[in-house]
C-alpha cells in the first residue's frame, strides 16, 4: 500500500511540476506556500465521496483544499445544500467562483481564500478533503475537538493513521485505484459518570468509568458495591449503546442506550431479570476534570 501511494504521488507531483513551469500559466500559486499541490479529484471519486457523505437537507459541507471547487459545486447541485470551499491559492478561488457561476449554484456555495489550519469549519456536518497524510494528521486534533459528534469526514487517497475509518472503498479512475475513507466524529465520553437508578426495587448508586480511543471505548460500571466490566464497544457520533450482565444465578441484564450532550448522557436502560422486562430512563453527569483526550 505504501509503495503504491508513493509511486502514485510521485507521478502526480511530477505532472504538477511540469504544469507549473509551463509558459503562459499564471504564477499566483507560487506566491503562497502550498501544503498540498493542486491535483483535481476525478469525478468518479467524487461520486463515491458524496455517496459516503449521505447528504441530506440541513447539511453543511466544507471542502478543505477545494481546488477548482468541483466537490463543493457537485454537493450543492445534487443535494441543494450549503457548501464552502477553502483554499489558500487565490487562482483556485477565482476559478472556483467562476465554475460555481457557470453551474448556477452561486447562491448555495462560498469560496474562502484561507489557510485550512487557521480556518473555522466547526459548523460543518460533512468535511471532504484530498490532502496528504501529514496534513491529515495536523488537522486531526481540530476535527476531533472542534466538530460536532456525528460529522462525516471523507478523505480521498489518504487515511488518519491509527484512527480507523468506518468505511473505505476503491474507485477506478485515471488508470489506477483511488481510495475513499469515511470517519464519523465521535463524542468524547471518557472519564467518570454518575447517576442513580432503581434496580431490584432499590435506589442504586451508579458510576461508569470510561476509557476511550477514538470511537472505541471500554471501562467498568459500578452498581453500589458491585463492579462489572464494560466490554469494548463503539460510539457512533453522539450515540452510545452497551450491554452488561450482573454475576450470579439471579443475574440481571442491562442494556444502556443514550445520547451524549456535552457533560450529560441521557437515555434508556432495558432491564431483563429472568422473564421480566422493564425500561427506565437514566441521566449521567460527568465528573469535572475527568475527561481525557481520545487521540492515541
Amino acid at each position: 500500500m505504501g509503495k503504491k501511494i508513493f509511486c502514485r504521488w510521485s507521478l502526480l507531483s511530477f505532472l504538477i511540476l511540469i504544469l507549473t513551469w509551463a509558459p503562459g500559466l499564471e504564477l499566483s500559486a507560487q506566491e503562497v506556500h502550498l501544503d498540498v499541490p493542486y491535483v483535481p479529484t476525478p469525478y468518479e471519486v467524487i461520486e463515491e465521496m458524496l455517496r459516503f457523505a449521505e447528504l441530506k437537507k440541513g447539511d453543511i459541507l466544507y471542502d478543505l483544499g477545494c481546488g477548482d471547487g468541483r466537490i463543493v459545486i457537485e454537493a450543492a447541485k445534487r443535494a441543494g445544500i450549503m457548501a464552502v470551499g477553502i483554499d489558500i491559492d487565490p487562482q483556485r478561488i477565482k476559478e472556483s467562483r467562476e465554475n460555481a457561476r457557470r453551474a448556477g449554484v452561486e447562491n448555495l456555495v462560498e469560496f474562502r481564500r484561507q489557510d485550512i489550519f487557521e480556518a473555522d469549519f466547526s459548523e460543518a456536518t460533512v468535511v471532504t478533503m484530498y490532502l496528504l497524510p501529514n496534513v491529515n494528521l495536523r488537522l486531526r486534533p481540530t476535527i476531533l475537538s472542534s466538530l460536532k459528534p456525528g460529522t462525516r469526514i471523507i478523505s480521498h487517497s489518504f487515511d488518519m493513521d491509527n484512527w480507523k475509518p468506518e468505511k473505505m472503498t476503491y474507485v477506478a479512475a485515471d488508470l489506477y485505484a483511488h481510495t475513499v475513507y469515511l470517519w464519523i466524529v465521535p463524542a468524547n465520553i471518557s472519564g467518570i459518570w454518575d447517576w442513580k437508578m432503581n434496580l431490584n426495587k432499590k435506589n442504586t448508586r451508579c458510576q461508569m468509568e470510561v476509557e476511550q480511543e477514538f470511537q472505541y471505548l471500554s471501562g467498568q460500571l459500578q452498581l453500589d458495591d458491585l463492579t462489572i466490566p464494560i466490554p469494548e464497544t463503539k460510539i457512533y457520533g453522539d450515540k452510545i449503546e452497551f450491554e452488561v450482565q450482573t454475576p450470579g444465578q439471579k443475574s440481571v441484564n442491562l442494556k444502556f442506550t443514550g445520547q451524549v450532550q456535552g457533560e450529560w448522557i441521557t437515555g434508556t436502560v432495558a432491564i431483563t431479570t429472568g422473564q421480566k422486562n422493564s425500561n427506565q430512563s437514566w441521566k449521567a453527569l460527568r465528573r469535572p476534570g475527568t475527561a481525557r483526550s481520545i487521540e492515541r
